[in-house]
């Protein structure tokens, strides 16, 4: 009887201590909204961050100064001047070079990058001796609002809108301050009604954008860029109003 009792104490104490079960089985706590959220509080700040360590525009600099914008691969290589990353030069070529993208035979391939990479790098270095630009937009303004004395500009309406040319979509162009330019002040009559006359048959009437590109955008071959002028011009590219 004794050594039954002992055996049945054990078993009891054996049950007991297996229902509380091992520490590193103990059961994972689910994954709170909170740590989301501090995810997305720490991309803000850096993001934040990186805008206020970017350069700003210099608009003392005369707009004779400023190169024309005309393609995609001209801002492909602005972007490469302004991004920190490392170039992937298999990318680039193959942009630059239909030759070199059909091209097959490995060994021909490398040496036709090999080949390609002098001429980029110089591109690249040519395009970080300067970050003032133009380019021409054509899109029309809206029509005159006499309160305001001023015609509105769709164009410029939204922060999140960015252009690109046809010969290379990839790479980008974001304005950073379109509110400032949403709305082009004509207070002087005359010139008022010449611009609406213009506006409204669709002759001819189109915009010079001057702009700093002052970054790259984190995760986006897109280049943020500052206006610092804005013209509105005529078929012959008379100036009839500006910001």
């Amino acid at each position: 009887m004794k050594k039954l009792l002992i055996t049945l104490l054990c078993s009891v104490a054996l049950v007991q201590g297996c229902s509380k079960g091992a520490p590193d089985a103990a059961p994972k706590a689910p994954v709170s909204l909170n740590d989301a959220n501090s995810a997305a509080a720490v991309k803000k700040a850096v993001l934040e961050k990186k805008a206020a360590d970017a350069p700003h525009a210099d608009k003392s600099v005369p707009l004779t100064q400023y190169q024309e914008l005309t393609s995609g691969k001209q801002l492909m290589f602005a972007y490469l001047a302004i991004d920190t990353m490392p170039m992937d030069y298999e990318k680039i070529a193959a942009k630059v070079s239909p030759a070199y993208s059909g091209q097959t035979d490995e060994f021909k391939k490398r040496d036709m990058l090999n080949a390609l990479k002098p001429g980029i790098d110089k591109e690249v270095a040519k395009a970080k001796e300067g970050r003032y630009f133009f380019m021409h937009i054509g899109d029309n303004l809206d029509k005159y609002d006499f309160p305001s004395k001023s015609f509105g500009n769709p164009a410029f309406n939204g922060n999140d809108s960015t252009r690109y040319f046809n010969d290379d979509s990839a790479y980008q162009l974001k304005f950073t301050n379109n509110s400032l330019f949403n709305k082009v002040a004509v207070p002087d009559e005359e010139r008022a009604r010449m611009i609406e006359s213009l506006r409204a048959k669709y002759q001819g009437l189109r915009m010079n954008v001057y702009f700093f590109m002052s970054e790259s955008e984190l995760g986006n071959t897109v280049l943020k860029s500052e206006i610092t002028k804005l013209q509105v011009t005529d078929s012959k590219g008379n100036v009839l109003a500006e910001i």
